[in-house]
């Protein structure tokens, strides 16, 4: 048969072409807009949990058709602050910011079912914190879903519950209480741990202390314990941290002086090295690493940033700096990148980027919830 060499240079070049995609991340992003984002139809995000507080105080369930979010369900909770999802998904995690529960000074946590088809949530239980450990600020589920770790901002401590086969959670088995204070008055007369994230391997998570002036690597294997102590800046106070997708590039905000710290985590060790310089801006609100992990989004009281990463030399550049009308209390990165949600207290907004400078394209209010704090997408 004759050959058409139109068709053969055609078939060349787009077989060239793949190939360069398949090394390059930068491609991928480039074709990462709408058209293509779509036809990864199996990270497209299906539902949302928003935690709110307030008037409208629980847990809003939307579901989301075509960038379209629906109301589902209200679910009432007291005070939710912060939610993770079991990594099978069948259940949601909700801690309560409250300093009583059943007549106790402490906090709790509350485990929901969420049902396969509906996704509605249905309560499997609540458990109470340790005593004393009131007012907790973040919650995070080991990889493997067997543990939940808690963060007590007025009890400065950690607690860890084990999450038992049916999702429900088991006590507090394990309790560790920090110590420890810094310059500033009114935040910092004692330990105030922030927030949690637990590093690739599982046994072990990395916590900020927003007022001991502290970042430390505890280990989770056999109860609670302390494995690294890592001192930051007098007076910053640590609060949000970021793990990159590599394990090896920490990022951390300081609410009290508005910079933002890079760290170097060996994931193989467990230890904290310091990496690069401190950024100072308006900083300490909310953070998040894009899950390709090239971009950086890290809020202040009144703004949003955009920083692109090179995690190979621990390198941010600045690509973007916006004004937000309201304080950014929590960030989630789209799985398919070029763009995120953040909620605010009026709501959950979406904010698109351009894939090649991040600079912004649009931004909608997905969900309007007054008192939003926090956010799961599913």
């Amino acid at each position: 048969m004759r050959r058409d060499p139109l068709t053969r240079r055609s078939f060349v070049r787009m077989t060239g072409l793949a190939s360069v995609a398949a090394q390059s991340k930068w491609l991928h992003a480039a074709v990462g807009s709408d058209r293509w984002t779509d036809l990864a139809s199996s990270r497209r995000p299906r539902f949302a949990f928003v935690g709110a507080t307030g008037p409208n105080e629980g847990v809003h369930l939307f579901a989301i058709e075509n960038e379209r979010w629906s109301l589902r369900q209200i679910v009432r909770s007291a005070a939710p602050v912060s939610l993770a999802l079991h990594p099978s998904s069948r259940t949601l995690y909700v801690l309560n910011e409250i300093s009583e529960f059943q007549g106790l000074p402490t906090g709790s946590v509350e485990a929901y079912r969420i049902d396969k088809s509906t996704r509605q949530l249905d309560l499997l239980g609540r458990q109470a914190l340790s005593l004393s450990a009131t007012m907790p600020r973040h919650l995070a589920v080991s990889p493997d879903g067997k543990s939940l770790a808690v963060a007590v901002h007025g009890g400065g401590a950690y607690n860890l519950l084990p999450i038992l086969e049916d999702g429900q959670l088991g006590r507090v088995r394990s309790i560790l209480k920090e110590t420890g204070s810094g310059p500033a008055n009114g935040h910092q007369e004692t330990a105030h741990p922030q927030s949690i994230v637990f590093d690739p391997t599982g046994s072990r998570f990395i916590a900020a202390d927003l007022g001991s002036d502290r970042v430390s690597v505890l280990s989770v294997e056999d109860g609670l314990g302390a494995l690294v102590r890592h001192t930051m800046p007098p007076g910053s106070g640590p609060r949000n941290l970021a793990l990159h997708p590599n394990g090896q590039l920490l990022v951390v905000d300081h609410a009290l002086d508005g910079s933002l710290s890079l760290l170097r985590y060996d994931s193989a060790t467990g230890t904290i090295t310091k990496r690069g310089p401190r950024f100072h801006g308006p900083f300490g609100s909310a953070l998040a690493i894009d899950p390709s992990g090239d971009f950086l989004y890290a809020a202040g009281p009144a703004e949003l940033n955009v920083w692109r990463i090179k995690p190979s030399i621990g390198a941010l550049t600045r690509l973007q700096s916006q004004p937000m009308e309201k304080e950014v209390t929590a960030i989630v990165p789209h799985p398919n990148g070029s763009r995120i949600f953040a909620v605010t207290s009026k709501g959950v907004l979406r904010i698109k980027f351009d894939v090649w400078s991040e600079k912004q394209k649009s931004s909608a209010l997905m969900a309007a919830v007054n008192g939003a704090r926090c956010l799961a997408i599913l």
